[in-house]
């Protein structure tokens, strides 16, 4: 019994440094975030002015259309990372020679910059010296070449894209150790009651992976709804406002000056992130299946 409850402390000990951090570094602020967003703040003074910038971002014409791209891109985003993951996955889970390679190869766009990433797209997504269009016009579709980033009806899927490209390897990899852990009883029991391949993927393979589906969708849903990084690499938000996302807004109020407005939008985009989150993650756990 002593044993026990030495145990029990000692797990809680352990775990105290790092609630302590994460209260400084993340509870802290966010609470910070929220006091303020109630105040004409401009880092000397904070006067209290209540819903006052809460209005004015539901009446900023920016901040919608930021808020609109913002959901375009997370569905994009979200979609593509997830299927491509999962089919990278099945395709590098066979035995093959070249797999280790592979992997490598599909992952290693997530550990590069994210200003690295937006060289590397800007120089394939050029319109005159871009690696894609003088593909496309040697090989005879010159007509799909395409002003990538410079045109408004096309610019922000051409950031999906580079998105997609440099996560897809992140998804990938979380799927693979969801399929090594499936145990080879239940395809062998598939196989013995006639299955074909497609009966086994749908009724064996995608219940069993469905923890891993779970965490790989709400990853890349929260992913989409805080992008900043790429878009700044890529586009700055432009052309115009056609890549302006929520988090892009946010930065420029915080040029401007508008301290309390930035935060009340940071507030936004914080339970925006947590009602997706929670709402994906609640549905999808219910079917998932116990082994």
């Amino acid at each position: 019994m002593q044993n026990s409850i030495k145990a029990k402390n000692y797990s809680l000990t352990m775990l105290f440094p790092g609630v302590i951090l994460y209260a400084i570094f993340f509870i802290l602020p966010f609470l910070m975030a929220v006091y303020y967003s109630f105040t004409n703040w401009d880092f000397s003074t904070a006067r209290f002015i209540g819903l006052e910038n809460y209005i004015n971002i539901f009446t900023n014409k920016d901040m919608n259309i930021g808020l609109k791209n913002t959901l375009i891109f997370t569905a994009v985003t979200a979609f593509f990372k997830t299927s491509l993951g999962l089919l990278l996955a099945i395709f590098l889970n066979q035995k093959l020679k070249t797999a280790n390679y592979l992997k490598t190869v599909v992952f290693l766009p997530a550990v590069i910059n994210a200003v690295a990433v937006g060289i590397i797209m800007s120089a394939v997504l050029h319109p005159e010296l871009g690696m894609l269009n003088r593909f496309l016009k040697f090989i005879g579709l010159g007509f799909l070449a395409q002003y990538w980033l410079t045109d408004i009806r096309i610019a922000l899927y051409s950031v999906c894209f580079a998105e997609v490209w440099k996560w897809t390897g992140l998804s990938m990899v979380v799927f693979l150790a969801g399929l090594q852990a499936i145990s080879r009883d239940y395809y062998e029991v598939s196989d013995i009651d006639g299955a074909n391949a497609w009966q086994r993927f749908f009724h064996v393979t995608v219940p069993l992976l469905m923890p891993a589906i779970n965490n790989v969708t709400v990853m890349n849903l929260i992913g989409g709804l805080k992008v900043f990084d790429i878009v700044i690499a890529l586009t700055n938000g432009g052309p115009g406002n056609a890549t302006q996302v929520l988090n892009t807004v946010i930065f420029r109020s915080y040029s401007y000056n508008l301290q309390g407005e930035a935060c009340a939008g940071s507030v936004v985009l914080s339970l925006l992130v947590a009602v997706v989150a929670v709402t994906a993650y609640s549905i999808i756990a219910k079917k998932e299946v116990d082994v």
